[in-house]
C-alpha cells in the first residue's frame, strides 16, 4: 500500500514537473513573440515616418509638438491657384511656378525673386496662407514664421492697411514685401491687415505669408515644414502640403 502511494506521488511529481517546464517553455515564447512585434512595429512605424520626411506626402495637418495644442493650424492653402482661402485678389500664378529644370509647378520663391515685392502674376514670389488659432489662455505675440527653415518677419508697413493684392505695390503695405507676413481678419471685407502681432486668446486670424529671396522653390505635393515663434522656449511646427487647400 505504501509502495502505491509512494508511487502515486512520484508520478504527480512528474506531471507536475512537465507542467511546470511547458508553462516555462511557453513564458519564453510569448516573450520572444512580444519582442517581434514590438520590434516589427517600431521598425514599420519608422519606415512610414522616415518616407513622410523624405517624399513630403504627408496627407494631412500634422503637429511635431504637443506645444501646438495651445495654436491651432485651422486651414492652409498653398495651392499654385487664385483666391487663396477665398481671400479676393491673393493669386498665385501657375504660369510663373514651373521648375526651369524639371518643368514640374512649384510654389515660386527665389526663382521668381527678380522683380522684388512684385505680385505673381506679375513674375514675383508666390503667396501661402495659413489659419491659426490661439488656443491658450492668454494673447500671444507671433514673432515669426518659419517656412522649411526660412524664417519671415511680420512686415509692420502692412499695419492697418487695406490688403490688396491686385498689382504691384510700388509704396509697400498692401500686401507683405518679399520673406514676410502679415496678419489678416477672418471674414472681413475690405479686409484691413492688423496693426501688431499680437492674438488675443480665442481669436483666429490668417496669416499671409509671401516667399522670398531665401525661400527655395517648393516642389507641388511635397511637404512643407511651417513653425511659429511665439515667445515660447520652443517653436510650435506643423508639417503640411504644397499645392493643396485643407
Amino acid at each position: 500500500m505504501k509502495s502505491k502511494i509512494k508511487s502515486d506521488q512520484t508520478s504527480e511529481k512528474k506531471k507536475h514537473s512537465r507542467l511546470k517546464n511547458r508553462r516555462g517553455v511557453a513564458d519564453v515564447i510569448s516573450t520572444m513573440m512580444l519582442m517581434a512585434v514590438t520590434v516589427t512595429g517600431a521598425s514599420t512605424l519608422t519606415y512610414f515616418m522616415n518616407d513622410a520626411f523624405v517624399s513630403g506626402n504627408l496627407g494631412t495637418i500634422s503637429t511635431l509638438d504637443s506645444s501646438s495644442l495651445n495654436l491651432l493650424l485651422l486651414a492652409y492653402d498653398t495651392r499654385d491657384s487664385s483666391g487663396l482661402l477665398k481671400l479676393i485678389d491673393v493669386d498665385n500664378d501657375i504660369a510663373n511656378g514651373i521648375d526651369v529644370n524639371t518643368g514640374d509647378p512649384v510654389l515660386c520663391g527665389v526663382t521668381c525673386s527678380g522683380t522684388p515685392n512684385a505680385i505673381p502674376e506679375n513674375g514675383g514670389t508666390e503667396f501661402i496662407v495659413l489659419q491659426i488659432q490661439n488656443n491658450g489662455l492668454n494673447p500671444i505675440f507671433l514673432e515669426d514664421i518659419g517656412i522649411n527653415n526660412v524664417v519671415h518677419t511680420w512686415d509692420s508697413s502692412t499695419a492697418g492697411m487695406q490688403l490688396d493684392a491686385s498689382t504691384n505695390d510700388l509704396v509697400g503695405g498692401k500686401y507683405p514685401a518679399d520673406g514676410t507676413f502679415s496678419i489678416l481678419p477672418i471674414g472681413a471685407y475690405p479686409v484691413i491687415q492688423n496693426s501688431n502681432i499680437q492674438i488675443q486668446n480665442g481669436q483666429a486670424v490668417n496669416i499671409l505669408v509671401k516667399l522670398g529671396l531665401d525661400d527655395s522653390d517648393i516642389l507641388l505635393n511635397k511637404g512643407i515644414r511651417v513653425s511659429f515663434d511665439v515667445g515660447n522656449p520652443q517653436l510650435v511646427e506643423f508639417l503640411i502640403d504644397s499645392g493643396d487647400a485643407r
